[in-house]
């Protein structure tokens, strides 16, 4: 045990810096030998050597190209405010113009109506009293004219946010449109609703204040649904006139049925009841131009 202590006691000290070695080589020659090397053979055969003056050349460059490349952008892109202005402008005319045509048509209503006012009455002067009904019927059964009567009344909307049915998929089984959300009721929804409201015996049709007529189109713009070229907002009520049978009749036709597979299969919203004393507005509908009555 003596001989090992004298040995400790011989041995020179420990370098503090010992352990610092590979740091201290680092910082002394940053460079790789073999860099270092390739270096010099190429400053020996002439080469041009990088230097680290191209760097801040090349941010200088760096720094140009997306100064102009921003102004370029900025150039091009129209200001959020004046896509606003222009937005909120057409939006305004947008709805003026919807209800310049709201009112013509109230106006047009209220015109057939002093027409077929005045008509009756020249009729009956005349000993016309048969064929004022006649018309009158003509004009109820085209939608000429606005009806009263006992009937039914369907709203159908659509499904709340974030509900979803489990049902069979109804609008695969028709062919119908599926591209839409599932939960939003389509125009090719209330055409096969209307449809089977037809089938079960309905004489007058309107969604929401739209009368139905030979000239009507249920269609969609967008998101949009059009009846008569006028756009709806859910919940959509159709309200159909027609026997007592109507109800029932309407549950069993392939509309039903069809509505029926979109409320268990999308959650679409449907409320159906019976409604004794429905009144139907007369519907807007311009003069046959090419069409002549046969004789």
């Amino acid at each position: 045990m003596s001989g090992a202590t004298d040995q400790q006691a011989t041995r020179p000290p420990r370098d503090p810096a010992a352990s610092m070695s590979l740091i201290t080589e680092l910082m002394k020659n940053p460079v790789d030998p073999a860099y270092r090397q390739e270096a010099d053979r190429r400053k020996a055969a002439g080469d041009i050597v990088s230097t680290g003056r191209r760097s801040p050349i090349l941010i200088a460059v760096v720094i140009l190209l997306g100064f102009a490349l921003a102004t370029a952008v900025s150039a091009l892109r129209v200001p959020r405010t004046q896509l606003d202005r222009q937005r909120t402008t057409l939006i305004s005319r947008i709805h003026q113009e919807q209800g310049d045509i709201a009112a013509s048509s109230r106006r047009i209503t209220g015109l057939r109506g002093e027409i077929g006012t005045l008509q009756n009455k020249a009729l009956a002067r005349n000993n016309g009293a048969s064929t004022a009904a006649q018309l009158n019927a003509l004009g109820a059964s085209t939608g000429l004219v606005a009806v009263h009567g006992p009937g039914v009344v369907l709203s159908v909307d659509n499904a709340p946010t974030g509900s979803a049915g489990a049902g069979v998929d109804p609008r695969h089984q028709q062919g119908t449109d599926t591209t839409s959300a599932e939960g939003q009721v389509t125009s090719s929804d209330l055409q096969l609703v209307v449809d089977g409201m037809w089938q079960g015996g309905a004489e007058a049709i309107a969604i929401n204040g739209q009368r139905l007529t030979a000239q009507s189109a249920i269609r969609s713009a967008g998101e949009a649904i059009l009846v008569n070229f006028q756009p709806l907002q859910p919940p959509y009520v159709v309200s159909a006139i027609g026997p007592p049978s109507l109800r029932s009749a309407f549950g069993d036709s392939e509309g039903g049925i069809y509505l029926h597979g979109l409320a268990s299969g999308y959650g679409i919203r449907t409320n159906l009841s019976s409604d004794g004393s429905l009144k139907l507005p007369a519907a807007v509908v311009a003069d046959p131009r090419y069409a002549k009555a046969t004789r």
